[in-house]
C-alpha cells in the first residue's frame, strides 16, 4: 500500500524511484560485436548504440508518481561523456541530477540517491545486490513494457 501523507492541506503521494540500468536496458548493447572491449577504448561507441524500450522508459517519465533514475555502469569517463550524450539524445526528460555512474564492478547499491528504490537491469548480481540491501529489483530479460505487471503486482505503479 502507498503512504499518503497530508502536505499543507493536499494529500501527497510518496513516489515510487525507479533505477534504470543502461545496457541492455535501454541500449542495445549486447547485440554489439565486440562491445566489452569497444566500450572500453572507443570513442563514441556507446552514444551510437541503438536505442531500446524507449516507449516504456517515456511511459515511466510520464507517470507523476515516479521518479526515473538512470544508475550505469561503465569502465571510464569517457565512456560517462559517451551515455550522457545517449542520454540527452533519445531521453532529454531524465534530469540531470538523476543519472549516476558508477565503475564496472561496483555495487550499485551503493550509488542509490534514495532510501528506497526499484531496479531494472540485465545482470542478476547487480539485482541480487540490490536485493540484499532490502530494495525492490526486477531482471529485464524482455521488452521493458513486458515487465510492468511486476510493478502493479507490487503495488509500485498505478495505471
Amino acid at each position: 500500500m502507498k503512504k499518503v501523507r497530508i502536505l499543507k492541506g493536499r494529500k501527497y503521494q510518496e513516489k515510487t524511484n525507479v533505477y534504470l540500468d543502461m545496457d541492455g536496458v535501454i541500449a542495445d548493447f549486447n547485440n554489439e560485436p565486440n562491445a566489452l572491449e569497444r566500450f572500453a577504448t572507443e570513442n563514441g561507441f556507446f552514444r551510437d548504440l541503438k536505442v531500446m524500450n524507449k516507449w516504456a522508459v517515456n511511459q515511466l517519465l510520464a507517470m507523476e508518481n515516479v521518479n526515473v533514475f538512470i544508475l550505469s555502469a561503465s569502465p571510464n569517463k569517457q565512456a560517462d561523456k559517451d551515455k550522457m550524450a545517449f542520454l540527452k539524445y533519445h531521453f532529454p526528460k531524465i534530469k540531470r541530477n538523476h543519472i549516476i555512474f558508477c565503475r564496472n564492478g561496483q555495487n550499485k547499491a551503493d550509488f542509490m540517491k534514495t532510501k528506497k528504490g526499484v531496479l531494472l537491469d540485465d545482470y542478476g548480481k547487480n539485482c541480487n545486490q540490490w536485493r540484499e540491501r532490502g530494495n525492490t529489483s526486477i531482471q529485464v530479460k524482455r521488452p521493458l513494457q513486458e515487465h510492468f505487471h511486476e510493478f502493479m503486482d507490487m503495488q509500485y505503479l498505478d495505471w
